[in-house]
């Protein structure tokens, strides 16, 4: 099935699974992972590891859990950068990244992205071998949509952040001149009782040398389903959202440029 917006500024897309404590300690299974995926995938770093946001009592929050995920993310990737996975004592993701020096149009689109990952969460399946505990322990699934938008070419053509986004800016007036916003930083969450979790979605607009300004749009889609067997359907729903978030947030005009 083609892409329907080929030229979309996707920079990555991650499909993983979080689990509720350092579960992959069990049974060797987090080093039985760390051999196959050595070698599979030749480039291998280790950073420490990074918040986890979850929305609790009304704000979303960042954590770092030392006693669940460990000390050390383990980073494989592929020789061009473009596939990559993420392991911790807590966490396994599959990465599929745009590099910032390669151009639109190269995404493989979600089914192959999630078929690759179903692969890896197959071969999980199969080291733990027994579902219901598997189940168990998992705390959450994640789909995950970055889209870096290069705003220098729609400054130079006198557009704004907000002639892009959906999002209402507070300008001003001054002196009969009116002004509009050009940084953005804003975060939001949003429930959703059909995949069990939420949407965490973040905007910015930082200025990157020597690419200049960039619009960051990260939007994080978590839950859980009923049961194991349920995940396909979880993670159909979960890039539903995605899609739906994508068309509601980017002004019709600009969604037209990218298809």
């Amino acid at each position: 099935m083609p892409v329907k917006y080929s030229q979309a500024p996707i920079s990555e897309v991650i499909c993983g699974v979080f689990f509720k404590s350092n579960f992959l300690l069990n049974n060797s299974v987090f080093f039985q992972l760390l051999a196959k995926f050595s070698k599979d995938y030749p480039a291998i770093q280790t950073h420490p590891i990074g918040p986890d946001e979850e929305v609790a009592n009304g704000s979303i929050n960042a954590t770092i859990d030392y006693p669940s995920a460990g000390f050390s993310t383990y980073r494989f990737s592929a020789t061009d950068g473009g596939w990559q996975i993420l392991l911790q004592q807590n966490m396994l993701t599959l990465h599929w990244v745009r590099q910032d020096n390669e151009q639109v149009g190269n995404y493989p689109g979600f089914k192959n992205v999630y078929g690759e990952f179903r692969k890896i969460f197959e071969f999980l399946k199969s080291l733990v071998g027994a579902d219901e505990l598997l189940h168990s322990q998992i705390k959450n699934y994640y789909l995950s949509y970055v889209d870096r938008v290069d705003l220098e070419p729609f400054k130079r053509s006198g557009r704004a952040i907000s002639d892009i986004l959906t999002i209402p800016a507070p300008g001003f007036a001054l002196n009969d001149i009116k002004y509009k916003a050009d940084n953005y930083f804003a975060r939001f969450s949003t429930p959703c009782e059909a995949i069990n979790g939420n949407a965490i979605m973040s905007v910015n607009s930082p200025t990157i040398i020597p690419f200049g300004q960039i619009l960051i749009v990260d939007n994080k889609v978590k839950g859980t389903p009923a049961t194991l067997e349920h995940i396909d359907e979880w993670f159909e729903s979960a890039h539903s959202i995605q899609t739906s978030f994508f068309e509601n947030i980017f002004k019709p005009d600009i969604l037209e440029q990218w298809k």
